[in-house]
């Protein structure tokens, strides 16, 4: 079982993406709580179960296991809601990558901060090209992401982009 300590927010100015692979994200949610998550996901050619098992505010256990395209299609029936999109590596210390979203979450654009303590997320000074931090907002998870209908996911958009500038 692996620690993940983040800080998410959401992307201002957009750094230049066109010398950086992306990595498509097709992800399934299958169960949800406030304190666990289980979720499937193709990341590339890659399958995925994940479950995620939240320590604080800031950190979560995570446990993954490669699964076949044939578990991951089976599992995909049973899913509540799936979230597409494409992630960026920025850089490796600090893990800095940016999440751009397609389908119903269409128009988010989050960096996640990756850290090796908690120490070092609380100290952490925002780079110039990050907007708002959105870490415990339903914007800064996908599992709580995926509770909000198109109505609010606009809403809370437009509410923190304002915030934004």
């Amino acid at each position: 079982m692996n620690s993940e300590i983040e800080r998410k927010f959401l992307v201002k100015d957009l750094p230049d993406l066109s010398r950086k692979k992306s990595i498509h994200y097709e992800r399934y949610f299958l169960k949800v709580s406030p304190d666990y998550e289980e979720r499937i996901q193709r990341k590339g050619s890659v399958y995925e179960l994940e479950k995620k098992f939240n320590l604080s505010k800031l950190s979560r256990k995570t446990e993954k296991l490669e699964i076949s395209k044939e578990q991951f299609d089976k599992l995909k029936k049973g899913a509540s809601k799936s979230i597409i999109r494409e992630s960026y590596t920025i850089s490796k210390n600090p893990s800095v990558t940016v999440k751009i979203y397609h389908g119903d979450y269409k128009g988010l654009i989050r960096a996640e901060v990756e850290f090796k303590s908690v120490k070092e997320a609380k100290i952490f000074k925002p780079l110039k090209w990050f907007g708002k931090e959105i870490t415990n907002t339903s914007l800064g998870k996908d599992s709580k992401l995926i509770n909000i209908n198109k109505i609010e996911f606009k809403k809370l958009i437009n509410i923190y982009k304002q915030d934004n500038k």
